[in-house]
C-alpha cells in the first residue's frame, strides 16, 4: 500500500517591513530624556510611526511634540 503524500505549504508570515529612518533625542518637563525613533512602516509610502527605544509607541502632538502613553508630553532637545 501506497501512502499518498499532501505538500502543504504553510502560510507565510507577514514580514514586518518597517524600517528605522532616524533617531532624534527629546525630553520631558522634568528634564528626563528619551530616544525617539521615527518609523517608515512600509515601503515605498510616506506614512510614519514614532516609538520610544523601549518599543512604547508615541502619539504626534504638534511640531516637535509626542504624548507618551500616559499622556506626559516630551518635546526636542534644543542642545
Amino acid at each position: 500500500m501506497v501512502a499518498l503524500q499532501s505538500h502543504v505549504i504553510p502560510p507565510r508570515r507577514q514580514q514586518t517591513t518597517r524600517r528605522e529612518l532616524y533617531r532624534d533625542v527629546y525630553q520631558d518637563e522634568d528634564g528626563n530624556r528619551f530616544t525617539l525613533i521615527v518609523w517608515q512602516n512600509k515601503p515605498g509610502l510616506s506614512t510614519v510611526s514614532y516609538s520610544l527605544e523601549d518599543g512604547t509607541p508615541l502619539h504626534y502632538e504638534d511640531a516637535g511634540v509626542f504624548a507618551l502613553p500616559s499622556g506626559k508630553l516630551i518635546s526636542r532637545c534644543e542642545d
